[in-house]
Parts: C-alpha cells; sequence; structure tokens
C-alpha cells in the first residue's frame, strides 16, 4: 500500500537558524501517526511545513513529497490543500476562533467555502458536523460565541471546521494542551473515532508518549529537528531501538502506574547549537566515541527504523 503522505529529507531554516535537518515521515491510508517528542523537537514545524503555515521568511526544501500520489514540493499544491484535503486541528481551540463571530457562522462560512454549499445547505451540515464530533446539543452551540464555551467545546468545534471540506488527513497539534485529564481522554477518544468513521487519516502531534497509546497506530519520534524512531506503536513500546524513544516510553509507564519519572539528563538543543553526529549523544547512556564521530547509520529490527550507533537491541541491521 502506498504512502497517503511521504515526506523525505525535508529541511527548515527560519532567520538562517536550521529547525528541521532530514525529516523523513510517512502517513498511510486509514491510519493515525503519532509524532511524538519533547517541546523544541520540531513536531509543529514539520506539520507546518506540510500545510505552508510558517513564518514569513522560512526557507523549506525537500527531497521528495507527495501527498495520494502528486507532488506536493510546490507551494502552489500545499497551499490549495489546506482545509479541502488536509484539515487541521490547532493547539489552542479558543484563540483559533475568532471571538466576534458565533460558532454557526465561522463553521458555515467554512462549509459554503470549502464545498461550495448555500447558506441553507451550510446550516444543516454545520448543524450535522456539531453533532459528528458528540455535541449534545448543536443548536445552543452554533448559536454560541467562543467565549461562551468551554476550552472542550471549543475543541470540538474547531475539529467539526476541520472536518468540512472533507479532508483525506486531519492533523491534530497537540489538540488537548490547557485541557483537563478527563477532557483530554474524550477528544483523544473522540479523534480515534472520526478518523474511522470519515475513512480518513490522521496525525496526532504531542509531547506525550502516553497518550499515543490507545490512539495511534505507528509512533515516530522526533528529536533536534530529525526523526529518531519509527514505528508501530506496540513495538515502540515493548522495546524502542532509539535510547531516546526508550526513555520516553519508561517516562509515560512510570507516569501511567503513578510512579515518579526519572528524567532524561541535559535539555533539548535550541536551534544553531553546535551538535555532535548524533545529536542525542551528550544526553544518551549508551553513547560511544562513534556518536560524537560520525552520522548514526539507519537501522531496522522488527519493523522499527531508528538512526542510531548503538541501537537497544542486537538484531538490527543496518540499511
Amino acid at each position: 500500500m502506498s504512502a497517503l503522505l511521504e515526506l523525505r529529507g525535508l529541511e527548515v531554516e527560519i532567520q538562517g537558524l536550521p529547525i528541521l535537518r532530514g525529516v523523513d515521515i510517512e502517513v498511510m491510508p486509514g491510519e493515525i501517526l503519532g509524532v511524538v517528542g519533547e517541546t523544541g523537537a520540531g513536531k509543529s514545524m514539520t506539520a507546518r511545513a506540510v500545510l505552508d503555515l510558517l513564518p514569513a521568511g522560512s526557507a523549506v526544501s525537500f527531497r521528495s513529497c507527495s501527498f495520494g500520489g502528486q507532488d506536493f514540493i510546490p507551494v502552489k499544491a500545499r497551499q490549495e490543500a489546506r482545509g479541502h484535503r488536509i484539515g487541521f486541528v490547532p493547539q489552542r481551540p479558543r484563540g483559533s476562533l475568532n471571538p466576534v463571530f458565533r460558532v454557526g457562522h465561522q463553521l458555515s462560512d467554512a462549509l459554503r467555502r470549502l464545498r461550495g454549499l448555500g447558506r441553507r445547505a451550510a446550516k444543516k451540515e454545520a448543524l450535522d458536523l456539531l453533532r459528528s464530533v458528540r455535541i449534545t446539543d448543536p443548536e445552543r452551540v452554533y448559536r454560541s460565541f467562543p467565549y461562551e464555551l468551554s476550552g472542550g467545546m471549543c475543541q470540538r468545534v474547531c475539529i467539526a471546521v476541520a472536518l468540512a471540506g472533507e479532508p483525506e488527513l486531519i492533523i491534530a497539534d497537540e489538540p488537548t494542551t490547557g485541557l483537563d485529564v478527563t477532557i483530554q481522554a474524550e477528544i483523544l477518544r473522540l479523534f480515534g473515532d472520526l478518523i474511522s468513521e470519515h475513512n480518513t487519516a490522521g496525525m496526532l502531534i504531542t509531547h506525550d508518549l502516553g497518550v499515543v497509546a490507545d490512539v495511534c497506530d505507528r509512533v515516530a519520534v522526533m528529536y533536534a529537528g530529525r526523526v529518531v524512531n519509527t514505528g508501530t506503536t506496540a513495538e515502540i513500546y515493548r522495546e524502542a531501538l532509539h535510547p531516546y524513544a526508550n526513555r520516553l516510553v519508561s517516562i509515560a509507564a512510570s507516569l501511567d502506574s503513578g510512579g515518579a519519572p526519572r528524567e532524561i539528563p541535559g535539555r533539548v538543543p535550541n536551534p544553531g547549537d553546535d551538535l555532535a553526529s548524533c545529536a542525542f549523544a551528550p544526553r544518551c547512556f549508551r553513547a560511544e566515541s562513534d556518536c560524537f564521530e560520525q552520522e548514526p547509520p539507519l537501522v531496522d529490527a522488527e519493523g522499527q527504523l531508528a538512526f542510531c550507533h548503538h541501537p537497544l537491541t542486537s538484531e538490527a541491521v543496518s540499511r
């Protein structure tokens, strides 16, 4: 099966500083890919590069990029896909909705623009979308201003907006930020259910590996502007190849069990920092001299891929 979205060698510089350093990511039809990493890893920048939503003056390049089998490198192709072929769920929903317009106006406007619906048809479809995101009183929410709704309700509205163009892929950028724990769980379940119900694919961006366990089919772990480990969610949780991914799994497991997580020493490099050949080497419990001197090879084991000199298995084979 061919990938729906396939990025190879994505690089981004902002004001001359490298932000992404050769990102490789693919999303298969019908799956949810979790993109995980600490703040500053480049997760949101990757999504925004796909949607051409980077700050002015950003320099973007791809070795290759395709969506639905079509060349996705031209800026126009990515701009035209926004809303239509790719829906976007923002990190802070209340700030993404216009406070001076009612929810119904904003959702209906998106439907009229994306699907060419008339006013009456757009209202009917807007109410249907509000029902689809499990809003029990869609008429009230339709008439409400964003400030009259809770954070969780605003996020449901943003998910409805993302569905308005009947997209093939929905990208959710930290969609549970600022929500309490019970609402976070509801939003994540809703996201997973809607991907299945609407026969689309999803990309869930998060800093918390624990939130992807019940939602995502595969995981891409990012560090310092690169994807360092990919694999099925089950394999990553069972035995992540890359030491960084292994530590993230350990932290998630500790939090789930109510224990005190053991933090990863050091910090994520800042853009412009001098990096060792393996950017994680200064923080890595398995680092040896070659990690500071040579680019790590791409290794393959049990369906996982990782860039690492010393992966956490003896069965890894360099590719």
